[in-house]
């Protein structure tokens, strides 16, 4: 059970860390440009209703639990202990850190590993 909540704090801190790097960068501004230019800048958008129900996910587990559970969902070299994995199961719970795993092995950076990645996400929370 232990193994499986940290992969729920991991997922989490990620999905928060991916969203929040994603809202940063779409609320900066350029500068107006004094030439004609055919350039195109992306224009933020909201988040949408699911995107807000994962942060909301994300924001349930406490900073040092959701590196925790990263890096053993992840990355594999970290275990959860007890305070995070009680974090885990009773903030977050399932379905939270469920979804969140699944948002994030469809990003480029843990797609190649997404098999290892769901399995150590299951074991935590058996």
């Amino acid at each position: 059970m232990a193994p499986l909540n940290c992969l729920y704090v991991v997922v989490a801190f990620v999905l928060s860390s991916n969203i929040l790097i994603i809202t940063s960068l779409s609320s900066e501004t350029l500068p107006p440009s004094t030439e004609h230019s055919t350039e195109i800048y992306q224009v933020s958008r909201p988040l949408t209703t699911y995107e807000k129900y994962l942060r909301n996910c994300a924001n349930k587990l406490k900073p040092n639990c959701a590196e925790e559970i990263f890096y053993s969902v992840f990355i594999g070299n970290q275990t959860i202990g007890k305070p995070c994995c009680f974090n885990l199961v009773t903030d977050m719970g399932l379905y939270c850190h469920v979804d969140i795993t699944k948002y994030m092995v469809k990003l480029p950076a843990f797609k190649k590993n997404e098999s290892l990645i769901l399995n150590r996400s299951a074991m935590i929370f058996c």
